[in-house]
């Protein structure tokens, strides 16, 4: 394996780095300008053994996980616990995954417990979800029952939700004046209240 060429990347501290195996494959890597350094700092023409490559790789893959994790969290927010899976989904392995889901977290970019407060927000307060649907729908997402139910407390505690009012308006919303109370309580059950 030889070093063909370096570039500046388009990304800031990151270099490209262009290699050429026995076989005259190109290979295109983007990695780091410390792990560049701490592999071994190759000039063009280098010989560049095959435990040197796969760290290139693996800083390679370290990159394009950091940009794909950026891309995800940039759509709307996710718990720790999807964007790792949706990153391995993208085809990162777990370590990667992993790694870089943690390095978000300590960034600020996954705020579980805000993220968390949001979504009950506007699932109750926007959508008119019961409590009864809210649960299933959020461990759907990778919250803990645990952490919803501290959620809801606070929330409800703060004024910020309040099911009866939520439960008022969906039946506004959906039902024309006069409608039956087993018309009610089927579309309140239907939304995740309890009905007696």
């Amino acid at each position: 394996m030889k070093l063909i060429y370096i570039r500046a990347s388009k990304s800031k501290g990151y270099l490209a780095l262009g290699f050429l195996d026995e076989e005259k494959n190109k290979y295109s890597l983007t990695v780091s300008e410390a792990d560049y350094r701490r592999i071994g700092s190759h000039l063009i023409g280098d010989g560049i053994s095959d435990f040197e490559f796969d760290s290139y790789k693996k800083s390679d893959e370290l990159y394009r996980a950091k940009r794909k994790a950026l891309s995800i969290l940039s759509y709307g927010d996710n718990s720790e616990k999807m964007l790792r899976i949706k990153l391995l989904r993208s085809g990162f392995s777990g370590e990667i995954s992993a790694s870089v889901t943690e390095e978000m977290k300590n960034l600020g970019y996954i705020n579980a417990e805000r993220q968390l407060q949001r979504l009950v927000e506007s699932l109750v307060n926007i959508h008119n979800i019961g409590p009864l649907k809210l649960f299933p729908k959020l461990i759907a997402k990778g919250y803990k029952k645990s952490d919803i139910q501290n959620a809801i407390d606070e929330l409800t505690y703060s004024g910020a939700i309040d099911f009866s009012r939520s439960a008022e308006r969906l039946i506004e919303k959906k039902l024309p004046e006069g409608a039956s109370e087993e018309e009610k309580k089927q579309l309140l059950y239907k939304n995740g209240y309890s009905v007696c």
